[in-house]
Parts: structure tokens; C-alpha cells; sequence
């Protein structure tokens, strides 16, 4: 919140610093810990993260290592919606429609090249999940059957963005927010969440460092401004 007007002893004057500059440590690596936990996660449903961002599907195999996974073949998100927000149908149910049970899965199959490269071949990705997949090339993007047993909404694509050019890499951008954010004081809060001062949507982008004023502790007068 904002300084305080009151006159505290000197034990508490001096305090405060430290326990600012510990609370600013904690969520600094509060911040790095969930970027990592995300990046953990991605990994963990797919080893391949290199190749493609979970959030979104290639249009091309990005790599001459990489074949089959064109169109969002190779998309391992955990979408589960089509684009008019019909929920989709397990890939291995027969209801409402027994096509989504007749394809049948495909494993990725990895091929070595030599010692240190590998060939990756997509599979389709089918399972006992009703997560967006385009298994047959069939479409342009990720789609699904749907749990709608109208014919006009049998098959539907999935809202899933392309993937960018360059993935993003969570675990570089945890180390660069535990650089940028560098306050040992007050001003910790207004480089983590935006202003105290204001009820306004201040909050701070990732990674933008702020250059305002410090509030210091003022231990002469056991006031702070």
C-alpha cells in the first residue's frame, strides 16, 4: 500500500527493508517457479516442444527431421472445443458418431539418423481423449467430432492458433524476469503488479522494467516517502 505517515520505533524502521527485500525475493521466484512448472508441464505431454508451441499447430513440418505433422497432425494441445464451442466426442466412442471409434491410433515413431539426430514420423495422436486432432490430414487445422448429433455439426474444426515462427522458450523467459525485476523495496509491488496507488489496470507487462522513484525508508525521522 501506500507509505505510512506514522512514526514507528527503530527496531521496525529497520526491519522493514529486509522484510520488503525478502518478500521480494519470494515472489520472484514465485514468478520463476510457475514459468517453470508451465514449461515442465508442456514438456511433460509432449517431448517434442521444440517443434511446436502446446498452444497452437504447425502448418508445416518445421523441420527436414520432421515428417507427417502438416495441417496440426502433429498438435498435442488439450483443446477439446470446436470453433462454434460444441464439445467434442472421444476418439474412442461410437456415439453419436461411430467413425470417430473406426480410426484407429497411430504412434510417433522416432528413426536415428546417426549418434546425435533423430527422424521424428507423426503419428495421429488418437487415444481415449476427446482432444482436438487432425489424424487424417482430412482438414486444414485440428478438428473433432462433436458431441452434437446433428449431420450439420458432425465434424467441426478447433480454435487453435498457428504456431509463430519462433516458440516461445518459458524457462529463458523466467531467468530474464528474475533479472528485470531488481527492487529491494517498495517499489517491488508496483515491478510485479502496477500501481497500489490507483484501482486503474496498471498492471505490468512481463519483462517491462519500470523507472520510478524508490520508496525509501527514511530511518532518521521513522518515516518513509
Amino acid at each position: 500500500g501506500e507509505c505510512s505517515a506514522q512514526s514507528p520505533s527503530n527496531e521496525v524502521v529497520q526491519a522493514v527493508p529486509n522484510e520488503m527485500a525478502r518478500a521480494c525475493k519470494i515472489a520472484i521466484a514465485a514468478a520463476i517457479l510457475e514459468a517453470s512448472m508451465v514449461s515442465s508441464s508442456l514438456l511433460k505431454h509432449n517431448p517434442h516442444l521444440a517443434s511446436f508451441d502446446m498452444g497452437c499447430y504447425m502448418e508445416e513440418d518445421p523441420s527436414p527431421l520432421e515428417t507427417g505433422g502438416a495441417k496440426g497432425r502433429s498438435y498435442r494441445g488439450l483443446a477439446s472445443a470446436t470453433v462454434s464451442g460444441r464439445t467434442c466426442q472421444k476418439w474412442t466412442a461410437q456415439h453419436p458418431w461411430e467413425e470417430a471409434a473406426a480410426m484407429k491410433p497411430t504412434t510417433d515413431k522416432k528413426t536415428k539418423v546417426d549418434g546425435a539426430t533423430e527422424m521424428l514420423e507423426w503419428g495421429n495422436g488418437l487415444g481415449n481423449h476427446n482432444y482436438c486432432r487432425n489424424p487424417d490430414s482430412s482438414l486444414g487445422s485440428p478438428w473433432c467430432f462433436t458431441l452434437d448429433p446433428n449431420s450439420a455439426h458432425k465434424k467441426e474444426l478447433c480454435s487453435i492458433p498457428t504456431c509463430l515462427a519462433h516458440p516461445r522458450d518459458f524457462k529463458d523467459e523466467a531467468k530474464m524476469l528474475g533479472h528485470e525485476v531488481d527492487a529491494t523495496d517498495c517499489e517491488c509491488a508496483d515491478q510485479l503488479y502496477g500501481s497500489t496507488k490507483s484501482t486503474k489496470d496498471s498492471s505490468v507487462k512481463l519483462l517491462q522494467k519500470l523507472s520510478k522513484p524508490k520508496c525509501m525508508c527514511n530511518k532518521g525521522k521513522g518515516s518513509r516517502r
